[in-house]
């Protein structure tokens, strides 16, 4: 995947300075940590021969990050914008049909696949969803 598509790029666009001072490090450090050759990448190099190898390994440790993650987003207030949601569920469909490159596609599916875990996840917490 390249760096225009990197999720980590996405993820940390416009939080860099928070994210460097929170970890008492220097902004270029935390654009190096994110870049392409960061360690979410090296672990996904790892990850695919696991899978083929033993998938229930691999589940296991999607099983880890997922119990992590919830975790770090338990007690944040969930934010949820229904225009944002239409918004990035209507750019993956159009990026499939349109077929985008394969970079791209990925990119706009997992940022609507990110905002549609949102709204399960009000309605997990909220009975009025």
């Amino acid at each position: 995947m390249s760096e225009k598509y990197s999720i980590l790029a996405v993820a940390f666009k416009g939080y860099i300075g928070q994210v460097a001072d929170a970890l008492h490090i220097s902004d270029a450090r935390v654009y190096s940590l994110t870049r392409e050759h960061n360690h979410y990448t090296k672990l996904w190099r790892l990850l695919k021969p696991l899978a083929k190898l033993n998938p229930d390994r691999l589940r296991l440790v999607q099983s880890d990050f997922n119990a992590k993650v919830q975790k770090l987003t338990e007690g944040l207030e969930i934010a949820g914008d229904n225009a944002f949601l239409h918004k990035k569920v209507s750019e993956a469909i159009t990026a499939i049909l349109a077929k985008a490159p394969r970079g791209e596609r990925k990119m706009q599916i997992l940022e609507a696949i990110a905002e549609l875990n949102k709204e399960l996840e009000k309605c997990e917490v909220n009975d009025d969803c």
